[in-house]
């Protein structure tokens, strides 16, 4: 078989039905956008949305490096802390969203769901190829996209407290966008990338191990130097999966030897995405360093993953089972031993495990409609209905989801103020601050203030900020927090403040004297509001609106 082929294993679906999962993927990521529309409803007149969803201290560190690059820089700076670091840290996907949003002058939350709606659109027509391989019917076809674009799992039966299950799908405990593949539409541009090239790498793989195709091994490799990239993570499933593929079908005599050149070929071409970030590491980049120290990413339990991804993982299992025993296609092979392995890699005693379940729910939920479609084979007439039941019993807990972030958007997020969550609107007096920073202070000034403000600083004003994220800022949790607290009282002595905004290269100082501040002053000092700046001489004030003032030091 000649390089220069077709892809003979993996062949492309009827343009027809590239155009039904075209239209299918373009109204799905239009529909996620309806949320975030009613978001931008219930804005007050002068208060500033932030265009999200859930968890904005993580969605503010992806808008600084939108910031970074709509600024014009390549290399990026971890702006949510101030230790030293070289700035090496090169991203292409937020390269290309920050440098377009630029050229089109789009506000960053704009720029953000645009890419998110790229991205996921891109996702689910790479899954409908991938699936096009596994499933005979056009109506299978059809049924597997729609899954994995809305199936959930069983979190939805354990809302209450206490000594319930946490699923990661909906419930009390973690719910992990990055193992559910609505969620990561819904929320995350990042995630629904790195997915896309998670398919892309593993299926052009294996269609270049099955025909010999150097082509096909070379954009597999080329997919892998960019997920490498993007989301490094993302490389340890995709490596893992391979390998155990690679020596399934050696032994079982599926790929020819020349299978070990292209894959030693996959490795050269995404080998400098992974000597980067060691290189990274090697110079102290704090992008990297905070991901090593800082809190870990943990995977829940294994029954708690397993509720969390529900009935399709049940079905996916007995498919699995058969493509592993029996004869079956290349694609349905992979996805099994993707599901086994990228399943264990989640309990892997790595410190990050959690980050390991994305693109799990793929073969999930690809298999389970593999599992089900001998039951509707003799009847194509009845497979929308019976893939209808199979949809509607995966779909409680993603309702459940977004009932919830309404009523968070509703609350403006005030439920997790205690567990420092910042706000998903901020007042016209905090905004107006941010953008009078953003006027006055350069990259290099470094910023103090709440940690609610110091989430959105980097992105709105474009400074660095001491503290501002649980992951990103070093020391988040076992120092700086405390430090916060201690400049904020009204008994600790002013020339400790000041020795303190000298030591650490403190430029600005933010007060917003609400509950963002008081949050982190004892009861007794909170109605009393704490610090005043005005009577501190090393301090001026270079702003002032309502609550909200901002210091410069001199």
């Amino acid at each position: 078989m000649s390089a220069k082929d077709p892809l003979p294993s993996f062949p492309w679906p009827s343009r027809p039905e590239l155009r039904w999962a075209a239209l299918f993927a373009a109204a799905f990521m239009l529909l996620t956008c309806l949320p975030y529309l009613f978001g931008l409803y219930l804005r007050q007149p002068g208060w500033y949305y932030s265009g999200l969803l859930t968890n904005p201290d993580d969605h503010n560190v992806y808008l600084s490096y939108l910031r970074q690059a709509h600024d014009g820089r390549v290399f990026f700076t971890d702006m949510f802390t101030t230790e030293h670091q070289p700035s090496r840290l090169v991203n292409v996907y937020f390269l290309i969203f920050g440098f377009g949003a630029r050229l089109a002058h789009l506000p960053l939350p704009i720029a953000y769901h645009l890419a998110r709606v790229v991205s996921g659109w891109l996702l689910l027509m790479s899954v409908y190829w991938l699936a096009s391989q596994v499933l005979a019917g056009v109506a299978s076809r059809r049924i597997a996209l729609a899954l994995v674009a809305t199936a959930s799992g069983l979190g939805w039966l354990f809302r209450a407290q206490g000594g319930q299950p946490h699923p990661i799908d909906y419930g009390p405990g973690l719910v992990m966008p990055e193992a559910i593949t609505f969620l990561t539409l819904l929320l995350n541009p990042l995630f629904a990338f790195s997915m896309l090239l998670m398919v892309a790498t593993l299926g052009l793989a294996v269609h270049a191990f099955a025909s010999g195709s150097f082509r096909s091994a070379a954009l597999a490799g080329l997919s892998a130097l960019v997920l490498g990239n993007v989301h490094s993570y993302d490389l340890i499933p995709v490596g893992a999966v391979l390998a155990v593929y690679l020596l399934f079908a050696l032994l079982t005599r599926r790929a020819p030897p020349r299978a070990l050149l292209l894959a030693a070929l996959i490795g050269l071409i995404a080998s400098p995405a992974l000597l980067h970030q060691l290189w990274l590491r090697s110079m102290g980049d704090m992008t990297i360093i905070v991901k090593l120290v800082g809190p870990p990413a943990l995977a829940p339990p294994a029954r708690y993953l397993a509720l969390g991804l529900g009935l399709p993982l049940g079905l996916a299992a007995v498919a699995a089972a058969k493509a592993l025993s029996r004869g079956s296609s290349d694609a349905t092979r992979l996805l099994a031993i993707w599901l086994v392995v990228g399943f264990a890699l989640v309990f892997a005693p790595v410190p990050f495990n959690r980050k390991l379940a994305e693109g799990l729910h793929v073969p999930v939920c690809l298999l389970a409609v593999a599992a089900v479609e001998p039951l509707w084979r003799p009847l194509p007439r009845r497979a929308w209905q019976l893939g209808a039941v199979l949809i509607l019993l995966c779909l409680p807990s993603n309702v459940l989801y977004l009932k919830r972030a309404v009523g968070d958007l509703i609350a403006n997020n005030q439920t997790y103020v205690v567990n420092l969550m910042p706000p998903l609107y901020l007042r016209p007096d905090q905004y107006q601050a941010l953008r009078a920073l953003d006027d006055a202070a350069s990259p290099s000034d470094i910023l103090l203030a709440n940690t609610f403000l110091s989430s959105y600083a980097p992105s709105i004003a474009g400074v660095r900020v001491y503290l501002g994220h649980w992951s990103e800022t070093l020391h988040y949790q076992d120092r700086k927090v405390n430090e916060l607290a201690a400049f904020l009282r009204a008994g600790t002595p002013d020339a400790e403040r000041e020795a303190f905004c000298r030591e650490e290269g403190i430029t600005y100082v933010v007060r917003d004297r609400t509950i963002y501040d008081s949050i982190f002053l004892p009861p007794a000092e909170r109605a009393a509001g704490g610090f005043d700046p005005d009577g501190s001489a090393w301090l001026s004030r270079v702003y002032q609106r309502d609550r909200v003032s901002i210091y410069r030091v001199k």
